[in-house]
């Protein structure tokens, strides 16, 4: 009995080693990871290196591009132009500028919880919508 019960323990453990080296090999980088879609006429910037980015994204602290874009599309009008992914004091950060109606508006989100953090610019309020 407690040999099969040692027996699946290692068979299980096994398994989840090999998965999640299978998991990390399919992501060479975290960026590329983090950056799971991408959309045309947008410039994309990493301040910090992939290894950075793909341990904050493994511990759950980034989340990815399309929901980040999800995210964007709920609460603003306008067409995203960049986006900048850092970490600011132990925060990760999106910093996204939109293009709405000819004004650029600057954004940041938490990058985990996809909460606005700030907007700012010219007209900005125009931008935000109102359930619509």
């Amino acid at each position: 009995m407690f040999s099969k019960a040692m027996i699946s323990l290692f068979s299980i453990s096994l398994g989840l080693f090999v998965s999640a080296g299978a998991w990390a090999d399919s992501h060479h980088n975290g960026h590329e990871l983090v950056q799971d879609v991408h959309k045309a006429g947008t410039s994309i910037e990493f301040e910090e290196d992939q290894d950075e980015v793909y341990e904050a994204v493994r511990e759950g602290y980034i989340r990815p591009f399309s929901e980040m874009y999800a995210a964007v599309e709920n609460d603003l009008h306008g067409r995203i132009i960049k986006v900048e992914l850092e970490e600011d004091d132990d925060i990760w950060v999106y910093e996204l500028k939109i293009n709405y109606q000819n004004n650029i508006i600057k954004v940041e989100y938490n990058a985990e919880t996809l909460e606005m953090l700030m907007i700012k610019g010219r007209n900005f309020k125009d931008a935000i919508k109102h359930g619509d």
